[in-house]
């Protein structure tokens, strides 16, 4: 049986491998605009493999830590970042359609519902994670987290030129957050 260390490591390691490995995977995929191209759209065509394996890896990760988390967090916590990571590991097997396009494949469309999904159980659960161990700083920090996730995701999908960077900030704080409250759990 894995310790609950140990699936907390797994919590923290995958947010911060998911990044490195879609920042990597932007700049070594021809014709792939990060500014523009949400993370997603990396899955489609010719090394696609590389962000769907992305998506299937840090879900697993994330998955597994959920187990922890709701041992030394709480189990809504816990229960939410589960979701979070079983919407990974179905956006990465549910390649997105491209981005501009005229008629939604079923598979782009059921990764555009897990993706909302993803992003509500995270913004979700800063709020329920908000509350364990509370410190001033720690609420603010989820309080800002919970906020900034959905208007961001929002954000991301109302300008085109740009959504790539906004979705990649989305990410980058919510992502954070989910290491650091690993971390937290840890550190317990």
């Amino acid at each position: 049986m894995i310790g609950r260390r140990s699936l907390l490591r797994g919590g923290v390691l995958a947010p911060i491998l998911f990044v490195l490995v879609f920042l990597i995977n932007d700049a070594l995929k021809p014709g792939y605009e990060p500014v523009r191209d949400y993370v997603s759209e990396a899955a489609i065509g010719p090394g696609g493999w590389v962000q769907i394996a992305n998506f299937a890896g840090a879900g697993l990760l994330i998955t597994a830590s959920s187990f922890g988390l709701s041992r030394t967090v709480s189990r809504w916590t816990g229960r939410l970042i589960r979701v979070f990571g079983v919407c990974l590991i179905a956006a990465g097997v549910f390649v997105s359609d491209p981005v501009p396009h005229d008629q939604s494949t079923w598979h782009g469309s059921v990764h555009n519902a897990v993706s909302i999904v993803a992003f509500g159980s995270l913004t979700l659960a800063c709020c329920t994670a908000s509350r364990w161990r509370p410190t001033s700083r720690w609420r603010w920090v989820c309080i800002l987290t919970g906020c900034a996730i959905p208007v961001l995701f929002v954000v991301a999908g109302g300008v085109s030129e740009t959504a790539g960077l906004w979705q990649r900030l989305t990410i980058a704080i919510g992502w954070s957050w989910l290491a650091v409250l690993g971390l937290r759990a840890l550190h317990r």
